[in-house]
């Protein structure tokens, strides 16, 4: 039997996959965006439809107690995205990759588009979070496992985070 959280996940792989011919003649968009004169609608609709799957199969994947699959699930999904979407706005996907090439000075249009993308990556988030409430009628607080502070999950997400 396929468990709700593969079925999630292969839902929205084939969505995307189904974009992928269509954001084909859009690769390489965001690197001539000052040149061609490239909407930056196309590539915010790119990091908002690459961010709601990605934060979505991880809610399926936490809701539906299945860690068999989670890990791959979630991979699948970003590889997905990266390759139907990579080209029209470097598929960051994460406000924390988006402030990291901002810093690294890797933006085109510098630190605004390090907020336009983190906000509709959030509010991509967002979305995903409520279609998950609607999916199972259940929900998720983020925090530090029982018997941690918060001050040591942060340490360790910035551990990883810059490993």
């Amino acid at each position: 039997l396929i468990s709700a959280d593969m079925a999630c996940g292969l839902l929205l792989q084939l969505v995307l996959l189904s974009t992928l011919p269509h954001a084909l003649p859009l690769r390489g968009c965001l690197a001539r965006m000052h040149k061609s004169g490239c909407q930056p609608k196309s590539t915010c609709t790119a990091e908002l439809v690459g961010t709601f799957p990605l934060v979505l199969t991880v809610g399926c994947n936490v809701l539906s107690n299945n860690p068999n699959w989670g890990g791959l699930s979630t991979a699948c999904s970003l590889m997905v995205g990266i390759y139907a979407l990579g080209g029209v706005s470097g598929a960051n996907f994460n406000p924390a990759v988006s402030i990291a090439l901002g810093v690294a000075g890797k933006m085109p249009d510098g630190f605004k588009q390090v907020a336009v993308y983190s906000a509709v990556q959030i509010v991509a988030g967002c979305c995903a979070a409520v279609a998950c409430r609607l999916f199972f009628r259940d929900s998720f607080n983020l925090g530090p496992a029982r018997g941690y502070h918060w001050w040591q999950a942060t340490l360790y997400e910035m551990m990883y985070t810059f490993a």
